[in-house]
């Protein structure tokens, strides 16, 4: 149901964000400050009643907060947030300021009116330069006017502000969504090559051994299923990602048989670190495709990872046969940096170590003493 516009603007009232409530905090408390240290004392020098002056520099201060909060806020809310508004707008928005100003003053002198407290309005205002002869006194029309611009141009800042705040919010909003799309992106990525690969592994025990084909049919519908669980998240813990990767290397046994073996040193104080979604799988995959399913021998995959000082790595290695696939194109390597970079910036990074005989990939990743 469309709500009208007197019930759009009352539900901007309640709907505010701790930030939002602290910075009107903080205007209130500067506001008051500021009067406290300003005038210090009235006509003739006398010293203000500090109770006193601080009665009415609360209710200037509430005063303001029901301007901006009531006046301002819903109007800049629906009308000015998200939008590209014209000059015309802008002076709607000047001339609804020049309104709060009007009917704040006006509230002011009734509150001097009700004589809440025993300080009076300001009646005049003189300024000096060391000597009277260039001393002027600002009172009458000359007065109201400065008072008008002054009370018109804290709010116009008042707004200003909110509506700058607003946008570097938005703006970070939008950033955050941009990366949490481009990491889902380069997330599944992956998936259409790792089933290419899986279910040409199952192809070939078919024929020879159906029952065992059946067997790693489920291992392939176990780990879809687990990864499709997880799927919103853009990291997983190294358990999680160990946990996938066997499903993955039970898959690839079957069809390597004693030509693929593995070598396992996983540090147990690593096991709950986090990592980019996949990013372990991946690294096995490469391995396994580029180094060792071409060699007619077979070779070792090596896993291990160990924490340092400050971070942890993870190695993922194997032996280079005398045949090989060939350099790949290198999309994968590429997708995992890209998603290292977006996921932990410049805390992380990814190192190739290739030689005739072994090829390591190691992924250099923060410590997280979070659980």
């Amino acid at each position: 149901m469309t709500q009208t516009f007197t019930q759009q603007w009352l539900a901007t009232l309640t709907r505010a964000t701790s930030g939002y409530w602290w910075m009107q905090a903080g205007v209130a408390f500067v506001s008051i400050t500021m009067g406290v240290l300003m005038l210090e004392r009235m006509d003739g020098g006398e010293l203000i009643p500090s109770s006193g002056f601080l009665l009415r520099a609360l209710l200037d201060a509430l005063m303001f907060f029901l301007v901006s909060h009531v006046g301002m806020r819903p109007l800049l809310r629906l009308h000015y947030m998200h939008r590209n508004p014209g000059l015309q707008s802008w002076l709607i928005l000047a001339a609804w300021l020049m309104v709060l100003t009007l009917l704040s003053i006006i509230a002011g002198l009734l509150i001097d009116r009700m004589q809440l407290t025993s300080i009076n309005s300001i009646t005049s205002i003189r300024f000096e330069a060391g000597d009277d002869e260039l001393g002027f006194d600002l009172q009458g029309g000359p007065l109201y006017t400065f008072v008008v611009i002054n009370v018109w141009l804290s709010y116009a800042v008042w707004c200003a502000l909110y509506l700058g705040w607003q946008a570097m919010q938005q703006r970070r909003k939008l950033q955050q969504q941009a990366q949490q799309a481009r990491l889902a992106q380069l997330t599944h990525q992956l998936n259409p090559h790792f089933l290419f690969n899986a279910f040409n592994t199952i192809r070939g025990t078919i024929f020879e051994q159906p029952q065992r084909a059946a067997e790693l049919i489920t291992e392939l519908s176990e780990l879809f299923r687990f990864h499709l669980s997880q799927s919103e998240r853009s990291t997983h813990t190294l358990a999680e990602e160990w946990r996938l990767a066997q499903r993955y290397l039970a898959i690839e046994q079957a069809r390597l048989e004693q030509r693929l073996r593995v070598d396992l040193a996983l540090d147990r104080e690593c096991m709950q670190q986090q990592l980019p979604s996949l990013a372990l799988l991946s690294l096995i995959e490469n391995a396994i495709k580029h180094g060792i399913a071409p060699s007619p021998t077979g070779g070792e995959l090596r896993i291990a990872a160990q924490r340092s000082e400050g971070h942890w790595t993870l190695e993922v290695s194997n032996d280079c046969g005398e045949l090989g696939a060939g350099p790949g194109t290198g999309t994968g390597l590429s997708n995992l940096r890209e998603r290292l970079a977006l996921t932990f910036a410049d805390r992380a990074e990814l190192l190739i170590n290739a030689n005739r005989e072994r090829h390591s990939v190691s992924l250099r990743l923060p410590w997280s003493s979070k659980r």
